[in-house]
């Protein structure tokens, strides 16, 4: 029995480290210009260089994302996104085919590229919707970046 507890320990601290996720907020939340131009800042602070993002949480469902690198392509099978850019440019490739893809989480696939798909060019005040289960891919040419809030749907059937 000692020896169980032995080796419980370090799975339980660990999982003591992990953040806890919580719901969307149930009262109105306010975010004010000065506020949302900090958690942009934010967001490329928290750049990592290998992955060419970083982020900053808003809610459960939508966060500020600051990109100067290409993402994996990916599918959500269970949420579709809403982006609004909001500054700087690259594209958004939607539809084709994942290369490579593998599950990466609960109702997450990830892969290297996208073939065939549609590119869509995007810049400051451009918004797209990406439904749920729709591969999609954010490509930068070399210089660009971007800002962008993306909210998380759970579309209706």
């Amino acid at each position: 029995m000692r020896k169980t507890s032995l080796l419980l320990a370090p799975v339980l601290a660990a999982a003591a480290l992990l953040p806890l996720q919580a719901a969307d907020p149930t009262a109105p939340v306010y975010w004010s210009a000065a506020k949302t131009t900090e958690l942009d800042q934010t967001a490329a602070s928290r750049l990592n260089k290998k992955a060419g993002l970083g982020t900053s949480r808003l809610m459960d469902s939508a966060f500020i994302l600051y990109r100067e690198g290409n993402s994996q392509a990916e599918i959500h099978t269970e949420q579709a996104d809403f982006i609004f850019f909001r500054e700087g440019q690259g594209t958004v490739i939607i539809g084709g085919k994942i290369v490579n893809a593998k599950p990466t989480g609960a109702g997450e696939l990830r892969g290297d590229s996208i073939d065939g798909g549609t590119k869509y060019p995007v810049k400051a005040g451009d918004s797209i919707y990406v439904p749920k289960g729709s591969p999609h891919q954010f490509w930068l040419e070399s210089g660009q970046h971007f800002t962008a809030t993306i909210v998380k749907i759970t579309p209706k059937e």
